[in-house]
């Protein structure tokens, strides 16, 4: 009974946070360009706060066992989040001159807010939850979430749109709401069960001995490995934002319709991946999606066009679902309950920390490498982006190993499947022979 009731009270809280999510997700550097950020100001938004953010949640994994109330410490976290977002919402009604450098302190309180709770929530939702029901439990959670955060982030964008004149006071209705529901999204966190951690001393062990590890460590290589696709992901990220509204000139309705509805469409694709995993395994997932990720941002090279664009966000989407199901998925199978918050602590450091460079390291690219063939400066980041992923993969991609039992399945299978080829094969070979069936019996 209590664990349905937390389960209940976590897919509420997931509701709220998700409304939360579709306010503010896609539109924090629209805002910071609204508020006038320069290219420096853009890296420094997207990398400061994950750096800070990271750090903290080092220190965080002592501060859960410690604290032990896993419940309240949550609690306490969400709701200085939610707290952010409405001093974020009444910024420029306040300091009206030069509001970047408070906005980029609001925004690391806001990510440092964040990043404090999620090794622990990870930790309670792992005891929370049926081990046999993780990958059903979290697929349809996360699915459901997915539906909320594009219905918002499309109702948003549109807003924005209509209030194109009134765009500070649009700003502020949007993060307004979305302080209110974090905070509603507090409360319903609060009232779940509070299990007790499972915290065996003699097995706890800091960061430098889980870097010790690297050697023979499977889930220390995995943790390079990802947050080096990562890196290489995000040095371009949050220039694609800025490339669409400085570069192209796109409308707040046609930014929102190309990341919201590619966003939508990988949701519906998910399950697949998730059912896919199961067979073949994470690893294999994990490995097939990096080796295309890198080819996202030199795709954004070749033309500007918006439908263009929309089709290769859609492929961008569909490889990070894939990406960081199977990652989510790996973390649960490769850490024992006895370790799982330390384990997450650190693979949440060296990811974030490593996000965080790669988004100060596309800010100094873009302000200081000379643009090629005199294309914009923007593009220099992608196309850099897309060589280090190159080289992560070559040095990386083979370090891995699957602990859970799998089939296997040849590479150029795998591809055809990830790509819808094969189901499309199978279905047009069922129907044929099911016609060609039917003749014969004629």
């Amino acid at each position: 009974m209590a664990q349905e009731k937390s389960l209940k009270f976590s897919a509420l809280d997931g509701f709220f946070a998700s409304v939360m999510t579709g306010f503010t997700l896609n539109y924090t550097i629209p805002f910071a360009l609204v508020l006038g950020a320069t290219f420096f100001q853009i890296g420094l938004l997207t990398s400061f706060p994950q750096i800070v953010g990271s750090f903290i949640q080092l220190k965080s994994v002592d501060i859960v066992e410690k604290v032990k109330g896993r419940v309240r410490f949550i609690t306490i976290c969400i709701m200085l989040q939610a707290l952010s977002w409405i001093a974020i919402s009444v910024l420029h009604f306040i300091f009206k001159k030069n509001p970047m450098f408070i906005y980029i302190v609001l925004v690391t309180f806001n990510t440092v807010s964040g990043a404090l709770f999620v090794p622990a929530w990870y930790s309670l939702m792992s005891d929370t939850v049926d081990k046999n029901s993780y990958g059903k439990y979290f697929a349809w959670r996360g699915r459901i979430m997915g539906f909320i955060n594009i219905g918002n982030s499309l109702l948003a964008g549109f807003f924005l749109y209509a209030m194109t004149k009134n765009i500070y006071l649009a700003f502020f209705v949007l993060f307004a709401i979305a302080g209110v529901c974090r905070f509603i999204s507090g409360y319903f966190v609060s009232k779940m069960d509070d299990i007790p951690p499972v915290i065996v001393p003699e097995k706890a062990f800091n960061y430098w001995d889980f870097l010790k590890r690297f050697p023979k460590g499977n889930f220390i290589r995995f943790t390079f490995f990802v947050s080096g696709i990562n890196f290489a992901t995000y040095i371009a990220s949050p220039f694609f934002t800025v490339y669409m509204f400085k570069e192209l000139h796109f409308t707040y309705a046609v930014y929102t319709l190309i990341v919201t509805l590619s966003t939508l469409i990988g949701l519906l694709i998910v399950p697949s991946w998730g059912k896919l995993a199961d067979k073949v395994g994470n690893v294999k997932i994990l490995q097939i999606c990096a080796v295309f990720l890198p080819v996202i941002p030199v795709l954004w090279c070749f033309s500007g066009n918006p439908y263009y664009l929309f089709i290769v966000n859609i492929f961008a989407v569909h490889l990070l679902n894939g990406f960081n199901l199977s990652t989510f998925n790996f973390i649960f199978d490769a850490a024992s309950p006895a370790v799982r918050t330390r384990c997450i602590g650190y693979f949440s450091f060296t990811n974030g920390l490593l996000i965080g460079l790669a988004c100060l390291l596309g800010g100094f690219i873009v302000i200081y490498v000379p643009a090629f063939m005199n294309a914009s400066k923007i593009l220099n980041v992608f196309y850099i982006s897309s060589l280090l992923g190159a080289i992560v993969n070559i040095f990386g991609i083979n370090s891995l190993k699957e602990v859970r039992h799998s089939n296997k399945i040849e590479d150029s299978k795998l591809i055809l499947t990830v790509f819808g080829i094969t189901p499309v094969l199978e279905l047009s070979n069922e129907i044929l022979g099911l016609r060609f069936h039917r003749l014969k019996e004629k």
